[in-house]
């Protein structure tokens, strides 16, 4: 069966003449781009000849792209968080330089460096994420790459003349950028690596496997290297103007990427919400009017992309507001973890809880290669909570050796995000909504780490010193992680009866499911766009993002 192309129209003849709305119908969210094409992308052009006006099937990516295209384009993508990974990592081994060197910079005021780049993700990724997905990750990734070398450079002149202001400057700037280009690679990762029927399996687990590794590879280059470069220049500051450079050849990367883009036909191009919009614009009952940017009909189509996402996105994505912010709380404090319950030196408890970086490096790859494979994700969120569980069990309440609950540590982290990261393409199949749902996740994982650092500091605070000062953290986070092993069940259940049971799937049986299914079948259960659960995913973001900045202006700045 064969529909046609998208046309992109929320009122037309047809619908003016289409029955009464039935009350279950009333709920739904009404999307620009439901009718889609089940054959796949066309790339046609308009009677005027625009190149802007694309006939595609949102859901599908580079059609009729061979890996000769696809393997450049996935390797250029893959560096392009090289420098802003390099830049973040390289600030932390410097705390004590920069308050030795830098008149007035106190442990306060390089807390103040540290988080200027975080604070701002509570909701930058969701606007970046639908500046993405409306102009394009191609276009975005060039204006976040400038933004992170301005941030960069101005934080080298910083160092450079010992500038406290300039260095908090650059870091801003560099997180305006830094969050923006994680959302464009994300998007463009989907683009790449989906499989189709007649482009073959898609590799989109192992892809963003690998691209977590690469993150953790470019991180641990900036933190063992910072020190090393001041001391054989004999200028600290070096290490920043390094990060600019690698920042730098990034942009270069990232300016040969869409080069490489443009050179190939219109059909193996990312679509762009713009380029749709303009579309409908064209074909509506207004066509003689032009299509003016900031103009009402202009900010209609940039806000669909929330409106878009199906609810299973935002049912999976509200159950797990705190479950990132647990982990991230484990990893930051494990050195000190180590250190207390065993009563290590502090170099010794560096160099184990170092070890949970390592592995994470070569698992977290073939982790995705799995899905991609044998399928039955949400299988790996039971099993990773579980071991995470018995980590936290074993490094609280145990007198094993700390290497133990280290490596099953960062077994169980070599799991723990790609299950969810590699199921939002599936959950939100559209690329014209892919961005603003990988914001969304970004931003709640944001707040929710804000959240999880504060209050586990906050209890650890309330807890007597001592071997047992963690003590009260463990059991705060060993009940989150005993949730988490009930909804990884409870996906399960939900995504064969209301998902559509693709996360279940390997590559080969969903490109085959996608194939057979009609429309009808794309919009049943939880996989269309639901106006109840959007609210709600809106309404609970707002509400983590203010206590995200409450707590944080409490806690931090406030004592």
């Amino acid at each position: 069966m064969s529909s046609p192309p998208v046309l992109l129209k929320q009122e037309s003849a047809a619908q003016a003449a289409s029955p009464p709305e039935t009350p279950e119908a009333k709920d739904k969210v009404e999307s620009p781009w439901v009718r889609a094409n089940e054959k796949g992308r066309e790339a046609s052009q308009g009677s005027d000849g625009d190149e802007d006006t694309v006939a595609v099937h949102p859901g599908v990516g580079a059609v009729g792209a061979t890996w000769k295209q696809r393997i450049p384009a996935l390797l250029i993508i893959l560096f392009l968080t090289l420098g802003s990974n390099f830049a973040q990592s390289s600030l932390s081994p410097l705390k004590s330089t920069l308050k030795k060197e830098i008149k007035g910079v106190t442990n306060a005021r390089y807390g103040a460096i540290a988080s200027a780049d975080s604070l701002i993700n509570g909701v930058l990724p969701i606007f970046s994420g639908i500046v993405i997905d409306y102009y394009g990750p191609s276009m975005a990734s060039i204006w976040s790459s400038t933004f992170i070398l301005l941030g960069t450079v101005l934080r080298a002149i910083g160092g450079t003349v010992g500038s406290f202001s300039l260095i908090l400057g650059g870091q801003i700037i560099f997180g305006l950028g830094s969050t923006t280009i994680e959302t464009a690679q994300s998007k463009l990762y989907t683009h790449w690596a989906r499989g189709s029927v007649d482009g073959g399996a898609g590799w989109m687990g192992f892809i963003y496997g690998l691209d977590i590794a690469m993150g953790r590879v470019f991180n641990l280059m900036g933190r063992l290297s910072s020190i090393p470069i001041g001391e054989s220049t004999g200028k600290w500051y070096w290490s920043f103007w390094v990060s600019a450079i690698l920042c730098a050849v990034t942009l270069l990367l990232n300016v040969a990427y869409v080069i490489l883009e443009r050179s190939l036909p219109e059909r193996m191009r990312v679509v762009t919400g713009r380029q749709i919009a303009r579309r409908s614009a064209a074909s509506d009952a207004d066509a003689g009017k032009k299509f003016k940017p900031l103009s009402k009909r202009h900010f209609k189509y940039i806000s669909i992309s929330i409106a878009a996402i199906p609810a299973a996105f935002w049912l999976v994505t509200m159950s797990q507001i705190l479950q990132a912010g647990t982990v991230n709380a484990y990893t930051s404090n494990l050195a000190e973890m180590v250190e207390v319950t065993r009563g290590t030196t502090k170099l010794t408890a560096g160099y184990t809880s170092s070890l949970s970086q390592v592995i994470p490096i070569v698992l977290t790859p073939l982790v995705g290669l799995a899905f991609d494979l044998f399928g039955r994700r949400m299988y790996y969120v039971s099993a990773t909570a579980a071991l995470w569980v018995l980590v936290f069990s074993l490094l609280g309440f145990s007198d094993v050796h700390p290497l133990a609950p280290v490596i099953l540590g960062s077994v169980a982290l070599s799991s723990n995000a790609i299950p969810f990261i590699a199921s939002i393409p599936l959950l939100v199949p559209s690329q014209i909504s892919i961005g603003t749902a990988f914001g969304i996740w970004k931003a709640f994982n944001s707040a929710g780490s804000t959240i999880m650092d504060v209050s586990t500091g906050a209890i650890q605070d309330l807890t007597p010193t001592g071997t047992k000062q963690y003590s009260n953290v463990f059991y705060f986070l060993i009940a989150l992680k005993s949730v988490d092993v009930l909804f990884g069940l409870g996906y399960h259940m939900l995504d064969k009866r209301y998902f559509g049971g693709f996360l279940l799937l390997n590559e080969k049986q969903r490109i085959n499911k996608e194939a057979e299914e009609t429309e009808k079948h794309r919009m049943e259960g939880l996989r269309k766009p639901i106006r109840s659960w959007t609210l709600a995913g809106c309404c609970l973001l707002s509400a983590m993002v203010v206590t995200s900045y409450v707590v944080y202006v409490v806690y931090s700045i406030g004592t």
